[in-house]
């Protein structure tokens, strides 16, 4: 085909004219999807293409602008059996190109601005029995081996969306010349179907749609399928959510034969040294291309440029001036970064210590540094190796993966000293970030605030703070932490939410320290001790706030009063056991905590346990209203026996935190918090088991409650023994704890182990956080069955039931607030369970 522009006002004219006179086609449409929910949708088409040993599916794409998550075409849920093939835009042109059939999983990735914004591109996604292929304009962009066929017969194929449960990966762009094949095609096939039209009679072409019908921009309100140009009626496609009215959602098109179109693909950035390299634009009608260098360090001869050896940022001009037949083709301009790798170096900030006085008491001993490094275009830059220079001594920084970096150093004298943190990047460069500091034989009684007034809501559930803290060692013998609640312009949220406060270690990792309940509808304020957490409360420090609501929220404001004096043990490490939300009484998994295998450090001579569990959902689904009201007691094990135990419920009235009176019911005893109070921790001596081989440490719920309203209860029938077997707001409790080391020199890390159990289903979640959009991916090689996702409170806001044996999905909540949530994955090994955090 041939592609054009808008009509013109003379030539609607003349089409609203032919209208009356019968003709419902012209040829050289396109169709026009909205980005907001245009679809088609071709019911059952998967039969079409069953049992076939290789699939083609085409169209020509034109895309109004590139954006996360747009379906362009293909057979993605519903329906019974194995079957799946499509295609997903991702973020910067990215297409994600998926097979999954009776073999597995297949998936090839194009790399970024492979689709582009405003340029018609010929897309064709193929399977010939032993591999899929991407083709753009023709062309091969990349594969992946594959085997195996379609086996379902009733899965419908999606035009402009990847249709699967809520997903709402919508297209937003023109598309023409849909197809569907029981063959693979060859490049000179699509090279062929390019140039010209298809009869529609081709063999194994099970599909075929050239959005030709109807007016172009007129009222199209009566036509509500579009035809195949091959086969019965049975292949027309539903035409979802369209308007059919007007220049958008709706048929459009011109009758220019002369138009063109350049694709520019995005060019890689280069070092200063790299040789010349060809430039790689195509005209869609096959005319030479010509370009410009409009500025920066580069020229070009033809279709070589070659750079000139200094740093900059090059644009780059691609031009086509038509010839007889076409008409000049619109500019394409595209640009790329020049770098030195000698002088682009990483960037590189001290977290501790900072700049100022240094507390070290009771003699000279070991300080933390801490450091932050990172460097720009990982496609040509890494971080190689970070140092640590004090007076002249060389000190090796412990490398996290995640570009924080520290170390341990000893000052050999009081006084001023100079810290260098030098970083190099992968071709041996390097940077130099530079602190004075002084060390003290001394301390005073110290405040520093970590958040100011920061206002949670509806719209805004996540914010983070950045404190500057003291530095020190040994120099502090209690943390108290103050939050003060107070309500915003508008007034307070009026119900209890649950909330808290985390903070970024200097491994990068993030800690709960706090977990609040709100209040009802009143400002209040708290006290904790945040002792254990000292490790994690000095230099440079990322705090961040967290809020379940959907209301006006609340200001949170907390200050750290750091108490003179001399600790029991001068260095400490907080690890991580358990971090997550875990259901409670469900039938089918009673005890859902995994056990973990500690190894204490050298030099550990003391441990706690810390650990808090609150405890939420309630109702006539929920048996004994569990687990908010629900009273319980809890067992930790150390190697298998029974060790500890948690009395899990708090007396509300009056409230802990003296956040009295309220409104609402706050007066009512609650599993592990009060509304308006900080939620306590439970500390658990583990003394006696520090020095001793690995451990193992298990938390295990009441054996004795079970939710018999719970979907995994098979005897539960609604509205007979329960009103709604099936209601998501079940019991569970959300858990942060931790294993605190201490000792009176510096600790490495503990190592912990999460048994390999079968009941426990490992995933990963990226990105994360997300803007709404995520991939989740399991460890092993096994199949995603159902997909649960709670919020902060456990009510489920979304449930996907997976009928395809592959391993990876993607979740789309760009429909809910802002905030933390936990994404549950049950396979047929067991399920799993991660927090994710929606900005």
């Amino acid at each position: 085909m041939k592609k054009f522009y808008a009509l013109s006002k003379a030539f609607l004219l003349l089409l609203l004219f032919l209208q009356t006179s019968n003709l419902v086609a012209q040829s050289q449409q396109y169709l026009h999807f909205d980005r907001v929910d245009d679809f088609i949708e071709v019911p059952n088409a998967s039969q079409f293409v069953a049992g076939s040993e290789a699939v083609s599916m085409t169209g020509w794409f034109y895309t109004d602008e590139l954006a996360y998550g747009q379906g362009l075409m293909g057979f993605r849920g519903g329906g019974t059996g194995q079957g799946e093939m499509y295609l997903i835009v991702l973020n910067d042109g990215v297409i994600e190109c998926r097979f999954i059939n009776s073999a597995g999983f297949h998936e090839y990735v194009a790399p970024a601005f492979t689709l582009l914004p405003e340029v018609w591109q010929h897309i064709a996604w193929i399977y010939d029995g032993t591999k899929v292929e991407l083709f753009i304009n023709g062309n091969s962009v990349g594969s992946s081996p594959a085997s195996g066929t379609i086996d379902s017969q009733n899965k419908a194929f999606g035009i402009g969306k990847s249709i699967q449960g809520s997903f709402n990966f919508v297209y937003g762009g023109r598309m023409d010349e849909v197809t569907l094949w029981s063959k693979a095609l060859t490049s000179t096939d699509l090279q062929a179907m390019m140039a010209d039209e298809l009869v529609g009679n081709e063999d194994d072409l099970q599909l075929y749609y050239k959005f030709n019908q109807g007016v172009p921009g007129a009222d199209n309100t009566t036509i509500t399928q579009v035809f195949s140009d091959i086969g019965d009626e049975d292949r027309s496609g539903n035409l979802v959510n369209f308007s059919m009215m007007g220049n958008t959602s709706n048929f459009l098109g011109d009758l220019n034969d002369t138009f063109q179109a350049i694709t520019f693909p995005a060019i890689p950035d280069k070092l200063v040294s790299d040789v010349p390299f060809d430039l790689g634009a195509e005209s869609s009608a096959g005319l030479a291309i010509s370009y410009e260098i409009i500025s920066g360090p580069a020229t070009v001869s033809g279709n070589t440029v070659t750079l000139d050896g200094t740093v900059g940022q090059v644009s780059v001009r691609a031009s086509q001036a038509g010839d007889g037949q076409y008409d000049p083709a619109d500019d394409v301009e595209t640009s790329f970064m020049v770098l030195d790798p000698n002088t682009f170096v990483p960037v590189t900030e001290a977290r501790n210590p900072l700049a100022g006085d240094v507390y070290v008491p009771n003699g000279l001993s070991a300080v933390q540094l801490a450091a932050i490094t990172s460097i720009d275009f990982p496609a040509l830059f890494n971080v190689d190796n970070v140092q640590f220079e004090i007076d002249g001594e060389m000190i090796e920084a412990t490398s996290y993966g995640n570009n924080h970096y520290t170390a341990w150093w000893t000052p050999s004298t009081y006084g001023n000293h100079t810290m260098n943190i030098i970083a190099e990047n992968n071709y041996g460069a390097t940077s130099t970030e530079s602190v004075t500091f002084n060390v003290i034989d001394g301390t005073d009684e110290i405040s520093s605030n970590a958040g100011q007034e920061i206002w949670l809501n509806g719209d805004i559930a996540v914010l983070e703070f950045e404190a500057e803290l003291p530095s020190y060692t040994g120099a502090f013998n209690q943390i108290i932490g103050q939050l003060d609640i107070t309500c915003p312009t508008g007034g307070c949220d009026e119900w209890d939410r649950v909330s808290g406060v985390e903070v970024k270690g200097h491994d990068g990792e993030w800690y709960e320290i706090i977990r609040y309940i709100t209040p009802y509808g009143v400002g209040c304020n708290s006290t904790i001790d945040l002792t254990d957490f000292m490790s994690l409360l000095q230099g440079k420090i990322t705090f961040r706030y967290y809020l379940g609501t959907q209301g006006n929220g609340f200001e949170y404001t907390l200050n750290l009063f750091y108490q003179e004096g001399t600790p029991n043990y001068k260095y400490s490490t907080v690890t991580k056991l358990w971090n997550e939300t875990f259901p409670f009484g469900d039938p089918g998994n009673l005890e859902p905590v995994n056990e973990v295998t500690a190894t204490y450090p050298e030099n550990a001579q003391a441990s706690k346990i810390k650990l808090v569990s609150t405890g939420h959902g309630w109702g006539d689904n929920n048996t004994g209203n569990a687990a908010e009201f629900h009273n319980d007691t809890h067992n930790i094990y150390i190697n298998g026996a029974p060790t500890f135990e948690q009395h899990n419920w708090n007396n509300c009235d009056p409230n802990p935190d003296n956040c009295n009176p309220q409104n609402g019911t706050w007066f009512f005893d609650r599993a592990g918090w009060c509304p308006g109070s900080i939620a306590p921790w439970f500390d658990f001596d583990m003394n006696s088991f520090v020095g001793d081989a690995p451990i193992t440490i298990d938390y295990k719920f009441n054996p004795n409650y079970v939710d018999f309203c719970h979907p995994n209860n098979v005897n539960c029938q609604s509205g007979v023994t329960c009103p709604d077997c099936d209601a998501g707001f079940n019991p569970h409790l959300i858990v942060s704890s931790y294993l605190i080391s201490l000792g009176d020199s510096p600790l490495g890390e503990i190592m912990t182990d999460v048994d390999d159990v079968s009941n426990v289903t490992k995933f990963s979640v990226f990105p994360n956080p997300s803007n709404g959009i995520f991939e989740i991916e399991l460890e092993a090689d096994a199949a995603i069955e159902t997909v649960r996702v709670m919020n902060n409170l456990g009510q489920m806001v979304r449930f996907e039931t997976v009928d395809n044996a592959f391993n990876k999905m993607m979740i789309d909540l760009k429909s809910v607030a802002t905030g933390i949530y936990f994404v549950e994955v049950k396979t047929k090994e067991g399920k799993g369970m991660q927090k994710v955090i929606i900005e």
